[in-house]
This record gives C-alpha cells, sequence and structure tokens, in this order.
C-alpha cells in the first residue's frame, strides 16, 4: 500500500511540474449580479456584442461565420488601440456559457489563449458570471507572468464590473 502510495504521489509532483513547465497561465475574475440569469445571458451571450457593455472595447465585427454559433470569428477592437480576431469554440445557449480562443497572431502579448464566459443562477434574481481563460505568455520576457495574470483579471473585472452596473 506504501508503495502504491509513493506511485501516486510521485505521479502528482510529475503531473504538477510538466503543467509548470508548459507555460501556461490562467486569469479569472467572478462576480455576482443582482438580476435574473435570463436577463445577464441575454447580454453577455453576444458573441459580437462585448463592446456593448466592455468598455475596452470600441468595436466587436463578426467578419466569418454566424454570431453566437461555433466557428464564428469576431474582430475585437481596443478603445484607441488594436484590434485581434477571436474565434467560438464551444457554444451551449442552455447551459449559459461559451468558450472561444485567440487567433494568432495578435497583438496582445500572449498566445495559446482560450477562455470560457459562464452565466449561473445562484438564487432567484441573483446571478454569478464567472470569467477564466488559460494562456500562455509571449511577450519575449518584457511582462512578467504576474504582470499580465493581473492585466488580464483587471480587464475581466472591469467588463463585468461594468455589466453589473448595467445590470442592477
Amino acid at each position: 500500500m506504501k508503495t502504491l502510495l509513493k506511485l501516486v504521489l510521485a505521479s502528482f509532483t510529475a503531473l504538477s511540474f510538466a503543467a509548470h513547465a508548459d507555460g501556461k497561465l490562467n486569469s479569472y475574475f467572478s462576480i455576482n449580479i443582482d438580476a435574473p440569469a435570463s436577463n445577464v445571458w441575454d447580454i453577455v451571450k453576444d458573441f459580437g456584442g462585448l463592446n456593448n457593455w466592455h468598455p475596452m472595447f470600441s468595436g466587436d465585427v463578426i467578419k466569418s461565420g454566424t454570431n453566437n454559433q461555433v466557428g464564428a470569428v469576431r474582430t475585437l477592437t481596443i478603445q484607441d488601440g488594436p484590434s485581434f480576431d477571436e474565434q467560438l469554440m464551444v457554444w451551449d445557449d442552455q447551459g449559459r456559457h461559451y468558450t472561444y480562443r485567440v487567433i494568432d497572431p495578435n497583438p496582445l502579448p500572449l498566445k495559446n489563449y482560450s477562455s470560457t464566459m459562464k452565466v449561473m443562477q445562484l438564487a432567484p434574481g441573483v446571478t454569478n458570471v464567472t470569467w477564466s481563460s488559460s494562456y500562455e505568455n509571449n511577450s519575449g520576457g518584457e511582462m512578467p507572468d504576474a504582470d499580465l495574470i493581473a492585466f488580464l483579471n483587471g480587464a475581466y473585472q472591469t467588463g463585468l464590473d461594468a455589466l453589473k452596473f448595467e445590470m442592477e
């Protein structure tokens, strides 16, 4: 039994090292909103409308495919900044979540970015929205991992705070 336990612990240690060694970073922000989940989802689910509620973006245009269908590609434009493309990878209207990826190359200091937006009813009239992602630092050493994580967490918080303000 002790040998099996040692083997399992060694496996977890190796997996932890491999996960760290691949350079994957994670960002996350979650907020509760005093509004029904269906009302919040009606706004969040518009893959082609992020700029309607997130103040960091001045434009969001579906450039190929159909909005809210897997494969759709949107072009996001940052306020006073560059544009980049994202592709919808998973769409679950009933489960109120979707996953998308940034299409490389892009002007952001990251690569292999994949993100999920999820809307979940906690209680009648109380909804939780989470925005999470995984990615790699592609800044060429100019931006430490901690700063990149903080930047994305801040971007998620800015957007979700604005959504909360709009909904309440």
